[in-house]
C-alpha cells in the first residue's frame, strides 16, 4: 500500500474523506462512506464493482498517510487532526512525506521530484521532458535509488508512466510543479516555496534577510529534493552529476527569479565575490546573488 501504487483518487478527495469523518463522529463504514461520497466521484453514475474499487483506493491511500485506521473490518476511524483547510491538509502531507525514511514506499514521491530536479541540471534545460510518457517516466526512475530487487519489468519498477499520473497529481497539489501539455508536469516550486517560507518566518529566530548559503541550508531541510538536499543529492550522486558549489540549480534560480520578480521576497546582489551565488545564466537583471530578504509581499493564506 503506497500513495502511487492507488491510482484511481486525488489529493482533494483525501480531504474531502477526511471532513467528511471529522463530521460524522471520526469513524464510519465502507458502505456509509461509498453513499456520502458517491456524488463526489468523477461526477458520473459507477458500477457496484468501479464504484468500490475507486473507494477502497481513496481508503488505500489515505491510510498510506497515516490519516485513517481499521479497527475493524470495513470501520475507518480518523488517526490524526483534520488539517483546517486544504492548505494546512497540503503542508502536512508534505511535512509527512519530508519526514519519511527513504525505505518507506511512499518515500518515492519526493525521491521522483529530486530526480527531475537533478536531471534537469544534469540536461542543462527541460528539453528531456519532450520525451514519451514511458521514457520520461524511465528517465527519472533511472535517477533514483535503485529497487532493492532490480527488476527489469517495468511495472514493478519503483517509478514508472502508471506512477506517474497520481504522482503528478500530488506535485501539483503540493505546489511543485504546473501542468504541461506535452510534458506532464514541469518542475516549478514557487507555491511550495512560498509557503515554507511563510512558515520558517513564524520561527522568531529567523531574521528577516539570509545569507545565501543559510537560506539553501535551511530550505534543503524543509524541501529535500532542492539543492543540497538530501534527496537531491542521493540523485545528484546517482547521476554523477558534479557539485554545484557556489551555482544555484536551474530549478531554485527560476523560481527565486520569479519570486523575486513578483515581489515575495528580495534577491541582494551586493557583496564581496566570495560570498556571491550564481544564479544560472537567463536574460535576467538579477544573475548574482549574496543574500536574501524574506519579507516580501508574501500572501498570508
Amino acid at each position: 500500500m503506497s500513495l502511487l501504487s492507488d491510482t484511481n483518487y486525488s489529493p482533494q478527495r483525501i480531504y474531502a474523506l477526511l471532513r467528511l469523518l471529522g463530521a460524522q463522529g471520526g469513524q464510519l463504514g465502507f458502505d456509509s462512506i461509498r453513499t456520502w461520497l458517491k456524488p463526489a466521484m468523477r461526477g458520473i453514475e459507477q458500477k457496484g464493482s468501479e464504484e468500490n474499487t475507486n473507494i477502497r483506493q481513496l481508503l488505500g491511500a489515505t491510510a498510506s498517510l497515516e490519516l485513517i485506521e481499521t479497527p475493524s473490518q470495513n470501520q475507518y476511524k480518523l488517526a490524526a487532526a483534520v488539517p483546517p483547510t486544504i492548505e494546512a491538509f497540503a503542508d502536512a502531507v508534505h511535512d509527512r512525506l519530508v519526514g519519511l525514511d527513504m525505505s518507506h514506499p511512499d518515500s518515492v514521491v519526493l525521491e521522483a521530484f529530486a530526480a527531475m530536479v537533478v536531471l534537469t541540471e544534469a540536461e542543462q534545460g527541460t528539453s528531456w521532458l519532450d520525451l514519451n510518457a514511458k521514457d520520461r517516466a524511465a528517465k527519472v526512475n533511472d535517477a533514483m535509488r535503485a529497487s532493492e530487487t532490480n527488476e527489469d519489468d517495468d511495472e514493478k519498477k519503483r517509478f514508472n508512466a502508471t506512477k506517474s499520473s497520481p504522482w503528478k497529481r500530488w506535485m501539483i497539489f503540493l505546489g511543485l510543479g504546473v501542468p504541461m501539455p506535452k510534458s506532464d508536469l514541469y518542475p516549478y516550486p514557487a507555491q511550495r516555496l512560498e509557503r515554507e517560507i511563510r512558515r520558517l518566518q513564524r520561527n522568531e529566530t529567523t531574521p528577516d534577510a539570509l545569507e545565501v548559503e543559510v537560506f539553501i541550508s535551511k530550505i534543503a531541510e524543509r524541501m529535500p529534493y532542492l539543492d543540497s538536499g538530501r534527496l537531491f543529492l542521493a540523485s545528484a550522486d546517482r547521476l554523477r552529476l558534479p557539485p554545484l558549489d557556489r551555482r544555484i540549480s536551474r530549478v531554485l534560480s527560476n523560481t527565486l527569479r520569479d519570486l523575486h520578480d513578483d515581489k515575495r521576497l528580495v534577491l541582494d546582489a551586493i557583496g564581496d565575490a566570495k560570498e556571491i551565488y550564481t544564479l544560472t545564466q537567463e536574460p535576467h537583471p538579477v544573475r548574482h546573488i549574496k543574500a536574501i530578504t524574506l519579507q516580501g509581499q508574501i500572501n498570508n493564506d
